[in-house]
Parts: C-alpha cells; sequence; structure tokens
C-alpha cells in the first residue's frame, strides 16, 4: 500500500492581519521616534560642550599672553630706566618692557609697548603691540585687573599714581565671558613681576 495519499498539500497562506501590520508600525515608529530624538540632543550636547570648551581655550590663550607680558614688563637689559606701567587701572594696562635690549621701548620693535583695554560696551578686551587696539577676545561680560606690592598688599586706588605703579609686584586677572551658547566661563590668576 502506498503510503503518500494523492491529495494536495496545502500551502500556508496565512500572513500578517492589517491589525498585526499596523501594530508592529506603530512600534518601530515609536522606537525610531526615540532613537532620533536621542541622536538629536547628543548633537546638541556635543556642540554645546564643543562651543564652551573652544571659548575655554580661547581665554586661556589670552590669559597665558597676558601673563607672559606682564612677567616681561619691565624688562631692561641696557638699564635705561623708564616706567614698567603706565596706565593701571581695574580694565586697563599698558606696560612697557625693552625685549631686543637696544635701551628703546617706543621704537620700532614689537611688543615692547603693549596696551589691554576692556571696552564693556562692545564686550571685548583689545590689545594693542604697536600696531593699534584689535580685539583679542570676544563676549567678555568682565575682567579686573587687581595690583599688589611685595608685601601682598592690595593698592586699591585705581587709576594707580606713579609711585603705586612703580610698587606693583602682583596682578590679579579675573576674565568672566560668556560663550555662544549663554555658559559663563570664569578664569583668573596671579602674576609676578618678575623685573620689578
Amino acid at each position: 500500500m502506498n503510503r503518500y495519499h494523492n491529495t494536495p498539500r496545502r500551502l500556508d497562506r496565512r500572513g500578517m492581519t492589517l491589525v498585526e501590520m499596523m501594530i508592529s508600525l506603530t512600534i518601530f515608529a515609536v522606537i525610531m521616534g526615540v532613537v532620533f530624538t536621542f541622536l538629536a540632543n547628543s548633537r546638541r550636547t556635543y556642540s554645546s560642550t564643543s562651543e564652551r570648551v573652544e571659548y575655554q581655550q580661547s581665554i586661556r590663550a589670552v590669559l597665558s599672553l597676558l601673563t607672559k607680558e606682564i612677567r616681561s614688563t619691565g624688562c631692561d637689559p641696557s638699564g635705561v630706566g623708564f616706567d614698567h606701567f603706565t596706565l593701571a587701572s581695574d580694565t586697563q594696562l599698558s606696560l612697557f618692557m625693552d625685549l631686543d635690549g637696544n635701551g628703546d621701548t617706543l621704537g620700532n620693535s614689537p611688543d615692547e609697548s603693549v596696551i589691554y583695554q576692556y571696552d564693556a560696551a562692545q564686550e571685548e578686551l583689545s590689545r594693542d603691540g604697536g600696531a593699534g587696539l584689535q580685539a583679542i577676545l570676544r563676549n567678555v561680560s568682565g575682567i579686573l585687573f587687581t595690583y599688589f606690592d611685595e608685601n601682598g598688599n592690595p593698592l586699591l586706588v585705581t587709576p594707580l599714581s606713579p609711585g603705586d605703579r612703580a610698587a606693583i609686584r602682583f596682578v590679579d586677572i579675573d576674565i568672566t565671558g560668556e560663550s555662544d551658547t549663554g555658559e559663563i566661563v570664569n578664569y583668573s590668576t596671579r602674576v609676578l613681576i618678575r623685573n620689578g
């Protein structure tokens, strides 16, 4: 006897019903919405962090330049003698140094006569190293220069008189700025004047 019947095989033609398809699409849409929201938030966080870090690096670079030039102020290898600071106020600083040793701080040598000036209206810190004021840091909400004598006593009445300017041995610099994302960034440092 033949074990196989001659009956036709029935194929399983059951598929997904419309309700099952709609449920699957809804679940997929919810999952994709969560994934895209996560990616968008990650991108915003990355951009915000990147802008904050970039602004912090800008402030650190400006502080490094300020520190270097304040430390060098009064450099006088030829012994000519000149005022180290010609202006010292809360928001402005003018300093002299003879870096090339020719006895002239007002000549054509760059960066021997340097002025730093904070403009609150423009919210920027500018520097003049001989070529005119140029903005070196923007979005500055405040800057404060504080001066101290050799004993660490603050010289409070600004702008400082010529006698007080000659007594400066330390300068505190405090810079507060705002990154493009609105985050407040503050850096401060104390600089010892080597040639005091």
